[in-house]
């Protein structure tokens, strides 16, 4: 793998957040619910699923999104060495490899796998559009690929307020752009999403502890009131190849 330089590859510090940092934690873990969401709307009764993550970090989503989903074979690609270094003991069934999302290794195979997640990932690349080709190629037919992003909106205020370290982000990824970078990549159905609305996402800020699945379920009730949408601190893309 050619080396490169990328301003969004976190180090050790990022896992020690997400192990710490209640809103780190929900965070990752309303992400991961996400995942399974979109896989599930498409394969309800889908068994030992193909699943594999792009920017993977620690593992720890990859292991939730597990822990949701069941037994099945899970693959993380991480290009961040020191992160791979901070992951837990992991089940047979899961493996963590270094990679570049955006030119995968050459034992991630193509046409294969069930689900790809992508997940607070893209805004860190300065050419997204490769990593959302790369999910299309090794997704086999009616594969689902699921990417989140913040909303851009909130990003910029929480950086502002130190809340998140908006100096990693190379891009900025709006809805229309996350639909964008699906159909150019080929999927032939992408809908938008947005998620975690701006008052149950600052709840673990507060000390205040939300189950991610019931978080999901606020959502769908706001989204239902279409004038809200602005209101959401996420954004993900469901897409189908």
């Amino acid at each position: 793998m050619a080396e490169e330089t990328y301003r969004g590859v976190m180090d050790a510090s990022y896992n020690e957040g997400r192990l710490s940092k209640p809103h780190l934690n929900f965070r990752y873990k309303v992400r991961g619910q996400v995942a399974v969401d979109g896989f599930r709307r498409f394969h309800p009764n889908a068994k030992e699923p193909k699943v594999l993550e792009m920017g993977a970090a620690d593992g720890l989503t990859l292991l939730h999104i597990r822990e949701l989903l069941g037994s099945g074979e899970f693959l993380g690609v991480e290009y961040a060495q020191e992160l791979l270094d901070t992951a837990p003991s992991l089940p047979s069934d899961t493996r963590l490899i270094r990679g570049d999302v955006t030119a995968l290794p050459d034992e991630v195979p193509a046409d294969y796998w069930d689900l790809v997640s992508c997940l607070a990932v893209l805004e860190h690349l300065d050419n997204p559009q490769k990593a959302v080709d790369e999910a299309y190629r090794i997704l086999k037919p009616g594969g689902v690929f699921v990417a989140t992003c913040p909303n851009p909106f909130w990003d910029d205020l929480a950086g502002k307020f130190g809340l998140v370290q908006d100096e990693f982000h190379a891009v900025e990824v709006t809805g229309d752009v996350l639909i964008d970078l699906a159909k150019k990549a080929g999927f032939k159905y992408a809908t938008f999403e947005p998620f975690m609305w701006v008052f149950t996402g600052a709840l673990p800020y507060a000390g205040l502890s939300l189950d991610p699945k019931l978080s999901l379920e606020i959502d769908s009730y706001v989204r239902r009131l279409k004038k809200l949408d602005f209101s959401f601190v996420n954004q993900a893309v469901v897409a189908v190849k």
